[in-house]
Parts: C-alpha cells; structure tokens; sequence
C-alpha cells in the first residue's frame, strides 16, 4: 500500500514516512512541489513484510494533512469510486503530534475496514500537552535507540511531550564525578534527541532535580561540602548554586524547549542534617522558599521555564509534614506559595477516589495559575508492573483532571529499587495514558484495539504481567514475586506470610497463560515478545523457587530426611536453573532497553541469590548426611513480615526494598 502525500504542514513527510514504514507501507510524496530527503528515504525502501492490507501493494490512498485551530483530531477516509477516482484520506489536527495520531488511527482503521470502506472519525482534545516522563535514574539508562522507539510509539498515540528522568545522568563536564559510571547521557545525544523527538511535533524537557534525590551524585568525596544530609543540597550554601547553575546550564542546553522539570520533591530531612550544625534550626518553609527563590533566578537569567514538583508546598500545610493527609475542604489560598513564574506539577498515582483529585487539584489551583498532573503507569513495585493499580488510579484521576479543565497531564514511568521491571513491561499504562487526552471516558476495547495495532502483542497477554503480585489475598502495594524470589530458601523472612497460598500452582498456571498469549501472536513486534517472553521465565522461576522455603521448614520440623534429600537434591538445583534462565532473560531484555551500565546491581543480586540457594543445598545435604547436627535457620519460628489481624482478608504484604527482603542482617 502507497500513501501519497497530496498536501501537507512542512515536516510531515520524514516522519510519517517513518511510521508507515514500520507497519510495512510506503510514503510517496512526489506530487508534491517540494520533498525532505527522509520523505524520499522512505519512499524509495523495501516494505518491511509487517503490511496487513491486503491486496494490490501499489494500490494507492492519496493524503491531505492540514493543522487546524480547533481542538479536535479527524480522519475522513473515501473509498476509491467505481469511475476510477483514487481513494482519498482528509487527516486534520490542532498540533503536529496529533497529525501523526490521524495519520495512525487512518491506517488502524483501513487494516480493520479493509479500503473498500468510506469512513469518518472524530476525536475532541482533551488536553493540550500529553506525555510520559521515563525514568533513566534507577540503575536503568535507556538507550538513545529505545528513547526514539518510545517517541514514535508517543507520535503514533498523540503524546506530545516527553520528560527524562535524570538525576546524574547526564554530563556536567565541571563536576567530572557526577554520574560516573551510571551511563549518563552525552549532550550531543541529548541534542540529537530532542530534535528527532521535534520531528514528530514532541516536546523532550528535561527532568532533574535541584534539591533532593541526590544521594548518587553526594557519595563521591569530590562532592563534599555540599550535603546537608546523604541526598539532599545544603541549602544557602554559596558552591551548592554555583553546582546547580552548571547544572541546570548543562542539562537543558541540549533540549530545544525552555522547559525545565527542576525536581524538589521529597526532602524529608531538609534543614536537619548539616545544615543544622551550622544554621541552627530554620523551618522548612523558610528554608524551601529561599532555596527555589535562588534556583528560580538562576533559571531566569538563563531565560527558562522551571516547573517542580508540588509535595514540598502541599506538605508545609500539613501537620504532619505530609502530603496527602490535608482535609479536603482546605483552602489553601493564603498558604505559602511558589513564586508565580515557577509551575507545580501534583503528582499521584495512589488514590482511586474521584473526589480525592479534584479537591488537590483545587488545591493546587490556590497555590499557582500553572499546574500540571502527573499521574503514573506503576512499572516500579517489584519484579513486574502493578497494572491494576495503574488503572485504579488513573481512571478517576484523569477524569477529574478533565473536569477541572487541566490542560497538560504526564505518565511517570518510575524504576524504583534498581529498575527490575523492564520499562516496557508498562506499554499499557502509556497507552490508557494517552487515550485519556482524546475521550472523556476510556473503554477498554478501545485501549485494547490501539495496544494491539501498535505492538503487535496481545492486550491480554500484557495486562497478565499485572498478575503476579495479585493472588488471592493481596492488596494494592503488595509484590510477592519480588519477596518470593529474593528471600532467603532457609531463613524464609516471608514464608510466614503465605500460609494457605500454593505459590507453585498459582505461578505455574500464570506461565502457562503467558505461553499461551505469546504463541498465540507470533507477529507480534519484537519488543513485545522479549517482554512476554522474560515474564515466561520469571513465572516458571517462581513456581520451583516461591514454595521451596516453606517446604524446606516443613520438612525439617517433621525430620523427613527423605524429603530433604529431595529438596535438595532436585528442587533446589531445579529452581537455580530456572532462575539463571530469567537472569539471561532479564539481560537481554536490558540490553534492548538500557545501557550495561546498573545491570551490575541486579546481577549481583540473582548472584546472591544463587550463592545462598547453593549454601542451602550443601547444608541440608550437610544435615541429611548427619554432618550437621542441626540447621538453626530452620527452626526459627515463621512470623509474617506484615502482622495479619484476625479476620482481616488482607494476608500478604508489600515490601520492595531488596536490602529488606534478603537479610534481617544490615546489608
């Protein structure tokens, strides 16, 4: 299938002569007076094989793209006419990464239709600016390569900006340890980056921070001086703004918006650390207000826009310094503000109710005119995506935001403790993002059309990675894979807190599911197979290893020596198989995402892991043997990690900490 471009805003051709080759079609733009030399790239490539119209190849759609005023994107398509008139598509937008959505809800629509069919859509704009804010700070640095799959997928479903994480990640050449050895990104990459993310009418702001959140950059002795306590800056401390303006220069130099996301969020300790020693004791609200009144200047001498994130503000109207505990009913209009060219961006991403982000909203509508939301796709709560989470929150919260008339809302796409969900474990949460900037209400069957044409992957099979922290028994926060993995086969820290749960049956089944959804779309893109595939591995990793403590302590308190010799003879070395498979998995997974770089942490990890469950072997071996009188690790009592009242429905627990899952011990 040709598209010839009849008409269209300047820039148009390269990019979507780029989208329309990955799904297998060609752009040909030589009716035009004037082609871009990717236009005539693309025109002149091979079909890729992933085309699913049928029929004639060089049968033709003749295109015409216009930007409109009004907030709506439409794809009206005409059928070619029996007197040999060409079939004909009008794509119309108020913003060039709404083009790019027409452009991809036209060839959705004609491989569903078939091109026999006239057809008309219309979408209304929710919302002006729309995108997702990967983190590359956790351990996992995307790859340039990947940061420009996730702008294509961002232009095919109308996002428009896209925010980087970056705490240290990226190079201040005055501070030569900051971000060193964490794969931080050149500049020249950056550049090259948010002009390509340009292209496709996206907007990449940088996102770093200029308060907390600093721990990795502070350890490093070269640093000293400037620690008010381990990861936040002494405040009023004369290098701490010379740190900070070669920071804020470096980061946003690269990037062609004046948009700056400058963090300050969640100084818990602000004041109390280092800079009480020497200030003495200063509230928190006079300590932020003089502190972002200095960052803000720096910023306005360097002409830009900074936003930070709002808690710091909502906390100083808290009793309690906390964030979400202010009566809703609260008027907050005579509350501490943030000077006025400063934008707040309200970030939550744990309430289900309505009502709740309405009246914050309000809130912060009191605090600042420029106030943004930012939701989240929740890929940071263990070893796998909390996917009903991320739909529990982001329904009533995007619902609301529309009601208020919030104009510009981002996913935040976090990777907490050490980034061991793969990124792309959350592509459904990006898309119901997305979907929610062009319907007032969501359906699933929408979502679950525009997941599948853009990956190629089962919806169902993706939202089952949402499966593993969800048996029977658990709770919004909890993730058992995470603790059943890492937790010690002796020592079983949270063998207590599954009692009653057939771990093995429950994560056996979960596997053959996924088998069955990956082999089901052999067609599916790559990276949707490399993920499923990964989630194959983990399932089958846990069926053997989740249950193996509590078998061991049974075992051991009725002394079946035949039954430990089992264990460790056959379980214990089958479940090391099975998790060396998910590590080489969880590899190349990362290495389709990310740099090498923090992949060292969780390769220590599973070899840590590896090394007890060999220990566990040898000493029940030792013990069967009669070697070993006793093993002390089996006869401490099971207390669950999370007391459970009685009559509570609530069994299991959360705990995403890997320093609190492997040890009672300080690691």
């Amino acid at each position: 299938m040709i598209f010839r471009l009849k008409n269209a805003p300047e820039g148009f051709e390269g990019p979507a002569a780029e989208l329309l080759e990955e799904r297998g079609y060609r752009l040909d733009a030589s009716g035009r007076e004037e082609t871009s030399g990717n236009a005539q790239l693309f025109r002149n490539a091979k079909l890729s094989g992933n085309a699913k119209l049928s029929g004639n190849a060089e049968a033709a759609v003749e295109l015409c793209v216009s930007l409109t005023e009004e907030k709506k994107v439409s794809v009206a398509y005409t059928a070619e006419s029996g007197d040999g008139t060409p079939a004909a598509a009008v794509l119309a937008a108020c913003g060039r990464a709404f083009l790019f959505r027409a452009l991809m809800r036209l060839v959705r629509e004609l491989e569903k239709r078939g091109t026999g069919e006239s057809f008309q859509v219309e979408e209304k704009v929710w919302l002006d600016r729309n995108g997702v804010m990967l983190d590359c700070s956790r351990n996992s640095v995307l790859t340039v390569e990947r940061i420009r799959w996730y702008i294509r997928l961002e232009a095919s479903l109308g996002m428009n900006t896209l925010m980087l994480y970056t705490e240290d990640t990226y190079e201040v050449p005055e501070y030569p340890y900051f971000g060193a050895y964490r794969g931080r990104y050149s500049a020249s990459e950056l550049r090259e980056l948010s002009e390509y993310a340009d292209r496709f009418g996206i907007e990449m702001i940088p996102c770093i921070q200029a308060l907390a959140h600093l721990k990795n950059a502070l350890r490093w002795e070269a640093m000293r001086g400037m620690q008010d306590t381990d990861d936040i800056l002494m405040a009023g401390g004369e290098e701490v703004y010379r740190f900070l303006e070669a920071c804020i220069r470096r980061a946003t130099e690269p990037f062609l918006t004046k948009r700056v996301h400058l963090g300050m969020d969640e100084a818990w300790s602000l004041g109390l650390g280092n800079y009480l020693h020497k200030n003495g004791y200063h509230p928190k609200t006079e300590i932020m207000a003089d502190h972002l009144e200095r960052v803000a200047e720096i910023c306005r001498r360097l002409g830009l826009k900074p936003m930070i994130w709002s808690d710091m503000y909502l906390r100083m109207s808290s009793k309690d310094n906390d964030y979400y505990d202010i009566p809703l009913d609260s008027d907050l209009s005579g509350a501490v503000k943030p000077p006025e060219d400063v934008t707040l961006v309200y970030w939550d991403y744990y309430h289900t109710d309505e009502n709740f982000y309405r009246q914050y909203l309000r809130m912060h509508r009191q605090l600042s005119d420029q106030v943004i939301f930012a939701g989240g796709g929740w890929v940071w709560n263990g070893l796998s995506p909390n996917l009903k989470g991320a739909k529990d929150t982001t329904e009533p919260a995007m619902r609301a935001v529309k009601k208020a008339g919030i104009r510009e809302a981002v996913c935040t796409m976090w990777q907490d403790d050490g980034a061991e969900t793969p990124m792309g474990a959350g592509l459904t949460s990006i898309v119901r993002f997305a979907e929610h900037g062009f319907a007032e209400e969501v359906s699933e069957k929408a979502l679950k059309e525009e997941f599948e044409f853009l990956t190629g992957a089962s919806w169902e099979g993706f939202e089952l990675l949402g499966e593993f922290d969800r048996p029977s028994g658990s709770a919004f926060y909890d993730n058992p894979s995470k603790y059943l993995l890492y937790q010690d086969a002796l020592i079983g820290l949270f063998d207590g807190q599954i009692k009653g749960w057939n771990t093995g049956a429950y994560y056996e089944g979960l596997k053959g599911r996924l088998l069955k959804e990956l082999e089901a779309r052999p067609d599916a893109g790559d990276y949707a197979r490399s993920i499923l595939s990964l989630y194959v591995r983990l399932a089958d990793a846990l069926s053997v290893k989740a249950p193996l403590g509590e078998a061991l302590y049974s075992a051991y308190e009725k002394k079946d020596m035949a039954e430990l010799r089992r264990l460790a003879q056959e379980e214990i070395p089958l479940a090391m198989e099975k998790i060396r498979a998910y590590r080489d998995g969880r590899e190349a997974l990362w290495k389709e995402e990310s740099r090498i770089f923090g992949f060292e942490v969780f390769d220590i990890r599973i070899g840590g892991l590896l090394a007890r469950l060999e220990t566990a072997k040898k000493r029940v071996e030792a013990f069967v043997s009669g070697d070993e009188e006793r093993l002390p690790e089996l006869e401490e009592k099971r207390l669950p990690f999370r007391p459970v009242q009685e009559g509570e429905e609530h069994t299991l627990c959360a705990c995403n900490s890997w320093k609190m899952i492997v040890s009672a011990s300080p690691v």
